[in-house]
């Protein structure tokens, strides 16, 4: 009897490590499920994914895309750090940021805009100072709010599919939702 418990156990402390999912993994995928989902004004040949003050995250998302394709194309995982230049981020096409944010000027905001820099925080909040999609949790449920009007200002589009799962703010009646 002690023998099977144990061996019970011994199997359950080996195995449950292989279903337990970090915060880290769920939004590397998020990104890249938005990175499918978002249509960019020109064709995107390799992805600039660009993580903000997370050196941790960066290295980590470079580890898997240094041997996988980030939505069907090559990746480059380029960490920022405060005081990296708006210009720096301009070469971004995604730019994720948690809870240290870059400087969310106006000027700054415009560049990334014109620049067609999908902006993305760990925070819902952070949808109504500029970023077109935000992070929150509800019920143990990682969900995401999205701003049409933001994606729209930086000439992206979110396919219908995306606006489906989303909390959408400032909706704009889907007069720019890519099919």
């Amino acid at each position: 009897m002690k023998a099977s418990v144990f061996l019970l156990l011994f199997v359950h402390s080996c195995i449950a490590p292989l279903f337990a999912v970090s915060e880290e993994s769920i939004k590397a995928a998020y990104l890249e499920r938005f990175a499918m989902f978002i249509e960019w004004p020109k064709p995107i040949k390799s992805y600039n994914i660009c993580i903000f003050n997370d050196p941790v995250f960066s290295k980590t998302l470079q580890k898997s895309y240094d041997s996988n394709l980030f939505n069907n194309r090559p990746a480059t995982v380029i960490p920022l750090f405060t005081g990296s230049s708006a210009e720096e981020m301009s070469e971004c096409h995604i730019l994720f940021f948690r809870t240290a944010k870059p400087a969310q000027n106006e000027a700054q905001l415009n560049l990334l805009r014109k620049n067609n820099v999908l902006l993305i925080s760990d925070e819902a909040s952070d949808v109504k100072k500029g970023a077109a999609i935000g992070f929150y949790l509800e019920n143990n449920a990682f969900r995401f709010l999205l701003s049409q009007r933001n994606l729209e200002t930086a000439n992206l589009k979110a396919s219908y599919k995306l606006l489906n799962f989303a909390t959408l703010i400032d909706p704009t009646e889907g007069k720019n939702a890519a099919k």
